[in-house]
């Protein structure tokens, strides 16, 4: 890979002045495709014409990764708190330090696999419905409560994406998952991703 400096010349296609042209590579304040932010201060290919931002090189991509995820959004729902016991559960199997936040790391987990999941329209309306027939032994009242996230933009389009095609709504595709997060790491004796979990979660508390 080569690696730029600020000052360094190149050439490229300026799409505002529709032809190959000279650049200079500069740090710049560069937005996002979908105007949600941008990112402060990256070096990029500028056109010497212009002074359009033309191409950004493979050094910066990590700084704009960065920042659109801390382009944050707020995934709010009423659940049932056994919803949320369910999500504490698996908390405290991969981290001896489990807090709110571990649920978070849970649902962005989840969301992220069932997203990749071709199948995952037709395995989240079945997991919603038996988590919907999931009743208490006695005739006892479960109250309801408020789950909030502050959530990057990658975790609301892959969630968005899991209701697209469920057909299910936001409520209705959480439960779906916090369900699979109860059969696939809270019932097992020996959860299969268990260790996997461990793994990431040690290190982001590292």
């Amino acid at each position: 890979m080569k690696l730029y400096s600020a000052g360094d010349k190149s050439k490229a296609i300026c799409e505002s002045c529709q032809e190959l042209v000279e650049t200079t590579f500069l740090y710049r304040d560069v937005p996002f495709d979908d105007g949600s932010g941008e990112v402060k201060d990256i070096l990029a290919s500028v056109c010497d014409r212009c002074g359009e931002v033309v191409a950004i090189p493979a050094q910066s991509l990590p700084a704009i990764r960065r920042a659109r995820e801390k382009v944050e959004a707020s995934l709010e729902a009423q659940v049932p708190a056994s919803d949320i016991e369910v999500l504490d559960a698996a908390a405290t199997r991969i981290s001896e330090r489990a807090s709110v936040r571990h649920r978070k790391f849970l649902l962005a987990f989840y969301v992220r696999k069932m997203a990749r999941d071709p199948q995952a329209g037709e395995r989240l309306k079945h997991l919603f419905s038996e988590a919907k027939a999931l009743r208490p032994k006695a005739k006892v009242k479960v109250p309801r409560k408020r789950l909030s996230f502050k959530v990057s933009h990658d975790f609301e389009e892959e969630f968005a994406q899991l209701a697209k095609i469920s057909g299910l709504k936001k409520t209705q595709v959480l439960r779906g998952v916090v369900h699979e997060i109860r059969s696939d790491l809270v019932y097992p004796e020996h959860p299969a991703s268990l260790p996997q979990l461990r793994e990431m979660v040690a290190t982001l508390e590292s």
